[in-house]
């Protein structure tokens, strides 16, 4: 914002410099002209002072005493009349005025009238307006489908404002509201399942069923193909996982961040179904599973251990909701960007003291201790699952190195 506010009024003093530029030309010729009048008068008073004395010492009759000095008034005022001129067409000063005012007003209106101003607000201030927005347009769509049901257009779009709102009773209504459509529609079945997973914090029957219909009408849609992955995983068929998440995986972008979490889930979905891996805690014991781990030696890896606490921001706490799933991980700052080490947990748990170690690796080959700069991460998800989201909230530590304990990590930022 301040960024944005420099560059402007650097803009404005460049446009005004330039365009004032011919008014500092004039003012310095009126300044040449007046002077040259000035000496032109006194040049001319000289004249006449050594005419009346050519006169009085008989060297100028008195006819030719009166011819000359009418040539020297016409000259004079030739030359005050140029000069006169000079000044005339220097313009108005107040024009320069009033246009060094009146050009910053003016760049100003113009922005405020076809700009964003909005976007020089706060974060937080603009995500309430946005917010609120969001809930205006969604009571106006559901008062003109009270009116006109029979839309599934409609109807779609009110459950998915309802869904990025959090009001998940509202948006399984609207869901419903679909009719006969929904059943046909892969990509609307995977985000009634989705809503239902981000409400519930996992997978319940209903869930189950529009995630596999939604399969089985498009076998290769993006999101059917997360979320069956997902539940294949959380029932602990990690064959069943692998598959589904390696047919996602050419659609995404290479190297993406969306593309990493993908490719760690399959990493871990491999090493749990070959036991290398405990079974998927529930995530009240995934968050403390640290504690356990002070039982035992001071080992390689527990002394590489990292630990903090973890805490949202107080302007963004009306932007989650309780059971809103909280991850946090370890990453290496010089490396893959696939996670050394992640644990779950929700927003009501927050503010939470977390211990992240090599017990939480998703690989065998990339751990805490292994690496030599690491930073951590946190993210509420809104939509329930690993794979970042447009309104998730986000916080990190700076670079620290393995063992680090102590560190404070702010919950303070929105995923655009």
């Amino acid at each position: 914002m301040i960024a944005f506010i420099l560059a402007g009024t650097a803009l404005v003093v460049v446009a005004l410099a330039l365009l004032l530029r011919p008014w500092w030309r004039q003012n310095r010729r009126v300044a040449s002209a007046d002077s040259q009048a000035r000496l032109n008068v006194a040049i001319h008073r000289d004249r006449l002072a050594e005419l009346e004395r050519d006169h009085r010492n008989g060297m100028l009759s008195a006819r030719g005493l009166v011819e000359a000095r009418e040539e020297l008034q016409r000259q004079l005022l030739e030359d005050t009349a140029a000069g006169e001129a000079t000044v005339e067409g220097s313009g108005d000063k107040r024009s320069g005025i009033a246009i060094a005012l009146l050009l910053p007003l003016l760049a100003v209106g113009l922005y405020l009238l076809l700009g964003a101003p909005a976007a020089l607000l706060p974060e937080a201030e603009r995500s309430q307006r946005a917010s609120a927005d969001m809930e205006q347009l969604t009571v106006r769509l559901a008062q003109k489908l009270e009116q006109n049901p029979d839309n599934p257009e409609g109807w779609a779009m009110l459950a998915r404002s309802y869904k990025s709102l959090g009001r998940w009773d509202d948006a399984e209504k609207a869901f419903a509201g679909i009719g006969p459509t929904l059943d046909r529609n892969a990509e609307l079945l995977a985000e009634y399942a989705e809503m239902l997973v981000q409400r519930d914090n996992g997978f319940n029957q209903r869930a189950r069923e529009l995630t596999r219909k939604a399969l089985q009408i498009e076998p290769r849609n993006m999101l059917a193909l997360f979320l069956g992955g997902g539940e294949a995983f959380d029932g602990g068929r990690y064959a069943e996982a692998i598959s589904l998440w390696e047919r996602l995986l050419p659609q995404l972008e290479a190297g993406g961040e969306d593309a990493r979490m993908v490719e760690a889930s399959i990493a871990r979905a491999r090493q749990a179904g070959d036991g290398k891996l405990l079974a998927a805690a529930p995530p009240q014991d995934e968050v403390h599973r640290a504690a356990a781990a002070k039982t035992q030696g001071p080992t390689a890896a527990a002394k590489a251990a990292v630990g903090g606490r973890v805490e949202l921001a107080p302007a963004l706490k009306g932007k989650a909701d309780a059971q809103d799933v909280v991850f946090i991980f370890a990453r290496a700052v010089d490396g893959p960007r696939m996670p050394l080490a992640a644990l779950r947990a929700k927003v009501a748990d927050l503010p939470l003291d977390f211990t992240l170690d090599d017990s939480q690796a998703l690989s065998a080959e990339s751990k805490i201790s292994s690496a030599s700069l690491l930073r951590v991460e946190v993210r509420v998800s809104k939509s329930g699952n690993a794979m970042p989201g447009p309104g998730d909230l986000t916080g990190k530590s700076a670079p620290v190195k393995p063992g680090a304990k102590g560190l404070r990590i702010v919950v303070d930022q929105i995923s655009p």
